[in-house]
């Protein structure tokens, strides 16, 4: 099994033979200043200074590696992209506050053609493209009653809620446009989102969900989970044929992965939501692992490293899947889901279901 390399520390990422190494800059904090620089007497544009290691460089064998996702600064060479290319591992670069920025993709040595062709077709018939966001929708509906449900039958109120997203879910299936599903979805995480309180044993305020900037604690847990699981289905949709760029919710052209944001809909539910729930409820996060700014909370990066921890936990958990009858993990099961996709787009499937919790 390979292994995800999160870097948190401000580090030179080279390759030396078939391994990478890592060596931390002395630098403590975070650096953010841009590292080139104007001459203008000679009117060129020169690199910032050279950055030393610490001198205890840690070193990993490419092919033990499934993706690198930094936090810190990073310096690297054409050498490390070539031997990331070589050995098709992605890395994902998130920023100091922990938002996805983006992603270096290996050129795809097993790209396919046909299937992007199959997948443009698919999002340019409005019929066939509406019919997949709505079941992704259902399904990312369903898998939020699950939730609910589970603290239902702990005895918390929430039956009034349960019953209202039980309608929207209802208008998802004869929704006509895709703006018209989009409506209805940012309905059903607005009445999820305001469970949460009710779900949290620990008091936090948390009234609604705001994103850019996400202000307060539990807006920060979940654009930081969010952001971890984009860069994840990333991942998983790059081991696949599919084009990231292509989705069916979310509009393609506008420089994001959009199918990683349709697929990761069926999933924030089930993992980024339960280690949400899972770390608040247990008192493993609280207010002393964020700075605050303004209104902002960041995470402090031992906090994130918590984070992490219990987001590769979950992703590493096997279940049953009770269609297929079989144990898999549920990183696993986000590749899977892609190539589910696959398989209704090409014909080997009649139907696109979605994977749901229960």
């Amino acid at each position: 099994m390979k292994n995800n390399i999160y870097i948190f520390s401000n580090s030179i990422l080279s390759r030396k033979n078939n391994t990478f190494k890592i060596e931390k800059i002395s630098d403590v904090e975070a650096v953010h200043e841009i590292d080139i620089y104007e001459d203008e007497r000679e009117r060129v544009i020169l690199p910032s200074p050279k950055y030393e290691g610490d001198g205890d460089p840690k070193y990993l064998p490419a092919e033990t590696i499934e993706a690198f996702y930094s936090f810190g600064e990073v310096r690297f060479n054409s050498q490390f992209l070539k031997c990331l290319s070589y050995y098709s591992i992605p890395l994902h670069i998130f920023n100091y506050y922990g938002n996805y920025v983006g992603s270096f993709i290996p050129a795809d040595s097993e790209a396919d053609g046909s299937i992007i062709l199959v997948q443009s077709s698919f999002y340019f018939d409005y019929q066939k493209r509406l019919y997949i966001a709505k079941n992704i929708l259902e399904a990312a509906a369903r898998n939020i009653l699950d939730n609910l449900n589970t603290y239902l039958y702990e005895g918390i109120e929430l039956e009034d809620e349960i019953i209202s997203i039980n309608s929207l879910l209802d208008l998802i299936r004869i929704a006509s446009s895709i703006d018209e599903l989009r409506g209805i979805e940012g309905n059903i995480r607005n009445i999820y989102y305001q469970c949460w309180t009710n779900i949290f044993k620990q008091k936090f305020e948390f009234e609604k969900r705001i994103k850019n900037p996400p202000i307060g604690i539990v807006n920060s847990l979940i654009s930081f989970g969010n952001s971890l699981l984009y860069a994840v289905c990333i991942s998983e949709i790059y081991r696949t044929r599919l084009n990231p760029y292509i989705g069916f919710i979310h509009e393609a052209g506008d420089k994001k992965h959009s199918l990683a944001y349709d697929i990761s809909e069926i999933f924030k539910p089930i993992i980024t939501d339960k280690v949400i729930f899972k770390m608040i409820n247990l008192k493993m996060i609280s207010e002393k692992d964020f700075k605050v700014k303004n209104e902002f909370y960041l995470l402090k990066e031992n906090a994130k490293q918590k984070f992490i921890e219990e987001f590769e936990r979950r992703l590493s958990t096997v279940i049953t899947h009770k269609r297929l009858n079989r144990r898999i993990s549920y990183r696993s099961l986000i590749r899977m889901e892609c190539f589910n996709l696959i398989n209704y787009m090409t014909g080997k499937l009649k139907s696109y279901e979605p994977y749901r919790a229960s």
